[in-house]
């Protein structure tokens, strides 16, 4: 097999061509020795993955390329892709070296984001980048189970207000897995402070999910708030989703209609989901 150094980086079309190759027979080896930096980032990029995918045979090769042309971001991701205790090791070594790229070392991280620290986590979350962002809400999943609503609440606070929908969205989806009522009223109030459409849509899926009496009450209360909106046809539907609520429902729906608070046609679309089958 001929080496990087051996291969001009004019011939990058031939190392396309082993890594198209089926089945493809490059050792971890044999791809440490095609990866230099000069390559393209595309390049980089599926070298690294590949050895990275032959985890116990790609670590000490990886851990090679490092101490050769530094720890790279491509590097940094093939490391972590080994799932090796040897390569969090080394990651874990560099979260204390303010030169290496922090998000790429905290991607690489994900699979053993229950041993990397909340202080780091909370750092990443409260970066201005929405990447990093994003980053630390993939490793704050390992922790979040285990931390009090209100912890979490507050480390997911900036993010819920985040104008970039991506990471409001991913905000929501972390914490619709509680059913505190402390997050779902949070949640609830992300659908009141009227955000992009993408976030209000996953924010109203959220507190469906959740399922709870105090989601049903909230999401009720929402309806009644925008009536007369286009939004409001679709917290309907989701109210007449709640099967295992619909004894709540109908209370709710009958006493506001004595009250003459609502009208039977405003929510015809839910009182004909009360009407079917109880599951």
């Amino acid at each position: 097999m001929a080496t990087a150094e051996s291969i001009p980086y004019a011939a990058e079309d031939l190392v396309w061509q082993s890594l198209g190759q089926r089945p493809c027979k490059l050792t971890a080896q044999d791809l440490a020795q095609l990866f230099h930096p000069e390559h393209s980032k595309e390049l980089r990029m599926a070298l690294a993955e590949r050895l990275g995918m032959k985890t116990a045979e790609g670590l000490q090769p990886c851990l090679d390329l490092i101490d050769r042309h530094g720890p790279r971001p491509e590097l940094l991701m093939a490391l972590g892709m080994t799932h090796q205790p040897g390569a969090s090791d080394v990651l874990f070594r560099y979260l204390e070296d303010p030169t290496v790229d922090r998000l790429a070392l905290l991607r690489s991280m994900a699979c053993w984001g229950r041993k990397v620290p909340l202080s780091v986590i909370q750092e990443a979350l409260e970066h201005h980048s929405g990447a990093m962002r994003l980053a630390g809400l993939e490793l704050l999943h390992f922790h979040a189970p285990l931390l009090k609503a209100h912890h979490l609440l507050r480390l997911c606070e900036a993010l819920l207000g985040d104008i970039r929908p991506p990471v409001a969205i991913a905000a929501i989806r972390l914490l619709q897995r509680r059913h505190e009522p402390l997050v779902t009223q949070r949640l609830a109030r992300v659908l009141q402070e009227r955000p992009p459409e993408p976030v209000w849509e996953v924010a109203l899926q959220a507190l469906g999910c959740i399922g709870t009496e105090t989601s049903i009450v909230l999401l009720w209360e929402h309806w009644l708030s925008c009536r007369g909106t286009p939004q409001a046809m679709e917290v309907l539907h989701q109210l007449g989703a709640q099967f295992r609520h619909r004894d709540l429902l109908r209370q709710h729906v009958e006493t506001l209609l004595q009250e003459n608070r609502i009208t039977a046609m405003e929510v015809q679309p839910l009182l004909l989901s009360l009407q079917g089958p109880q599951p």
